[in-house]
Order: C-alpha cells, then sequence, then structure tokens
C-alpha cells in the first residue's frame, strides 16, 4: 500500500512557511526600525505617516524660507546702516563747507569726499542679495 500524502508532515509544512513569513516581516521590521514596512502591515497607518511626512517636508521648507528671509533682512539692515552712516558724513561736510574760515581747498575736499560719498550710496542701491 502506498500513502500518497503524509498529513503532519503537510501540517508542519505549512506551519514552518507561516513562522518562517512571520519571522522575515519581524526581522524586517526591526532592521527598519519601523512598525509599517508595507501597506499590508497596516494601510491606514501607511497613509497617515505618508500625509505626516509630506507636512514635515513643507515645514522643512518653509524653514528654509524663513532662514533665507532673516538672511535678506540681515544685509539689507548692514547695508542701510552703511548708507547713515555715510549720510551722517556728507551732513557734516556739507556743515564744514559752509564755515567760511575754510580756504578753497579745503572746500574742494569736502566736495570730492561728498561726491564720493553719494557715488558710494548709489552703487549700494544696484547690490542684489
Amino acid at each position: 500500500m502506498i500513502i500518497n500524502t503524509n498529513t503532519a508532515a503537510n501540517k508542519g509544512s505549512r506551519l514552518l512557511a507561516e513562522s518562517t513569513t512571520r519571522l522575515q516581516k519581524s526581522l524586517t521590521r526591526l532592521t527598519s526600525g519601523s512598525k509599517i514596512n508595507s501597506p499590508e502591515d497596516d494601510a491606514a497607518g501607511l497613509a497617515v505617516a505618508t500625509k505626516m511626512d509630506s507636512q514635515l517636508g513643507r515645514i522643512s521648507a518653509v524653514q528654509n524660507n524663513l532662514a533665507s528671509a532673516t538672511s535678506f533682512s540681515q544685509t539689507q539692515d548692514g547695508y542701510l546702516a552703511k548708507v547713515s552712516k555715510a549720510l551722517d558724513r556728507m551732513s557734516e561736510l556739507a556743515t564744514l563747507a559752509l564755515d567760511n574760515t575754510k580756504v578753497t581747498a579745503d572746500k574742494t575736499n569736502y566736495q570730492t569726499e561728498f561726491l564720493e560719498l553719494q557715488k558710494y550710496i548709489s552703487d549700494i542701491g544696484q547690490k542684489d542679495f
């Protein structure tokens, strides 16, 4: 008599395959550090996690934009401080040039410096960030 099936062996083989599959899934979770590695693990959880990842990406982009805006404002502030100093000096030169005790050479030097400061301010206005 020939027995074509061994029920105990088939059951053992099926249980071994299931155990191997579960072990593989557990090892995948352990190595990735994530509970959800495929949609079959938790489809709704994966959707929520994907949505949160997208939101984190947008937040990161906003942070980069804010950092750029801050840098731009600081650069503008630096340029405005330089213009303010130049304008203060120009005011001082204009006052010095009105002094009747100054000779023509002094007034010419004041005028030259005044024109240089004007050019400097004009050049700052042409700068790009």
